[in-house]
């Protein structure tokens, strides 16, 4: 059967107790998961529906963690393009 969220989010939690670390919400792991889908160089188009975001609101989010993101997007020019055309308004 599948797994529910409320189930995902309690097993989690309990797993974050065991250690002793505090447990992350439902929106810290969704971004977290958009994170990691970016990383692993999965397209922000491709993201974007894989995460059901109705917006480009998760672009806020990245913009937040640019620090986390800049090794790699040095390491990966393509994706460092793609970052900025999603991020960086146009120039005028």
């Amino acid at each position: 059967r599948p797994l529910t969220k409320t189930a995902f989010i309690q097993r989690l939690s309990k797993a974050a107790r065991a250690a002793g670390i505090d447990p992350l919400q439902g929106h810290g792991i969704r971004i977290g998961a958009t994170l990691e889908y970016l990383l692993r160089g999965v397209p922000f188009d491709v993201v974007k529906v894989k995460g059901r975001w109705a917006s480009d609101a998760f672009i806020l989010y990245l913009r937040k963690h640019a620090q986390i993101l800049a090794p790699y997007m040095q390491a990966v020019p393509e994706v460092h393009e793609h970052f900025v055309r999603y991020t960086m308004p146009p120039v005028r």
